[in-house]
């Protein structure tokens, strides 16, 4: 059994103190209050079997294969097609009003 405090608990599982209290209350973590040096701090006990914590540190981002490399290449290209033809439409309107300028948008 290991104990850490409500705050890095908190920050651990990306969840407000205010919720991992509300967890404790509700009998959803075992918590247990210590005083140490006149002040009372709260500790979330853990268990080895407590799956709520987080391994964010020991995972290892995922790098994307060759082919969704390929396929996301062939998308930005369509997508910078697109921004063009997008962009040659609006001066085009620009132009047919003619006071008003595209860099203003």
């Amino acid at each position: 059994m290991q104990k850490i405090t409500v705050k890095e608990y908190a920050r651990l599982n990306g969840v407000s103190v205010y919720e991992v209290i509300k967890r404790i209350r509700r009998g959803e973590l075992q918590g247990v209050t210590e005083e140490e040096n006149g002040i009372r701090v709260n500790y979330v006990v853990l268990d080895k079997t407590d799956t709520s914590m987080k391994t964010a540190k020991s995972a290892v981002p995922a790098t994307p294969s060759t082919q969704e490399r390929s396929d996301l290449a062939v998308e930005v290209a369509r997508l910078r097609e697109e921004v063009a033809e997008l962009r040659a439409l609006m001066e085009r309107c620009c132009a047919m009003l003619g006071a008003m300028r595209p860099e203003l948008f």
